[in-house]
């Protein structure tokens, strides 16, 4: 396998990633996170493909016929989610203080989604794909680490460009920006279903 290759998959399989993390990126998202998120993608997608390896052929035939339909229903479900919030925004508590410093500086996350678990399971769903891709890696006569880190680098890159040009179209957007974005989520997952 050369690295021609190697780099079309790591392409077609960051795709997801770009998509999905235009549409997060629409709601507005502070760069810490978006620095955060791009690198937790770009992990999922070096640790999925060996883990794929690991698990084997067997396995493969079963996973990889619903890894698209698993990733899509958690797509679907971190859209909902995503509405849901926007017609149902939760009350959050602070001290004056800092209360008055997040209104002040503007530093209070806007997209509450991509909180505690919600980054790994949204990391998860668009790398399920390098799972399958994971299983046939075992088959080919390839240099694993090099295929392994260049689908991880290049998938940490498309969702950190994803991510910049949502943020940058987001505001353009106004207040319904995260409507946006999760509508967009739950079409791509709709779309991933069928």
């Amino acid at each position: 396998m050369n690295l021609v290759w190697i780099v079309a998959v790591a392409i077609a399989l960051g795709a997801d990633a770009f998509s999905l993390s235009l549409a997060i990126g629409f709601s507005g998202i502070r760069k810490s996170m978006m620095l955060r998120l791009s690198l937790v993608v770009a992990a999922f997608h070096v640790v999925m493909p060996l883990v794929g390896m690991m698990l084997g052929q067997a396995l493969g035939t079963i996973v990889g016929r619903y890894a698209s339909g698993i990733g899509a229903l958690v797509l679907i479900g971190l859209g909902a989610r995503m509405i849901y919030k926007v017609y149902r925004p939760t009350v959050q508590h602070f001290p004056f203080w800092e209360a008055r410093n997040a209104f002040f500086k503007n530093k209070s996350s806007t997209n509450s989604s991509l909180n505690g678990f919600g980054i790994y399971l949204l990391a998860a769903s668009v790398s399920l794909d390098a799972l399958s891709v994971g299983f046939s890696l075992g088959t080919l006569r390839t240099d694993i680490l090099i295929t392994v880190m260049s689908i991880g680098v290049i998938a940490g890159l498309m969702t950190g460009l994803g991510l910049v040009l949502g943020r940058l179209i987001g505001p353009w957007l106004g207040a319904k920006a995260e409507l946006v974005g999760g509508v967009a989520l739950l079409l791509i997952g709709i779309k991933l279903l069928f």
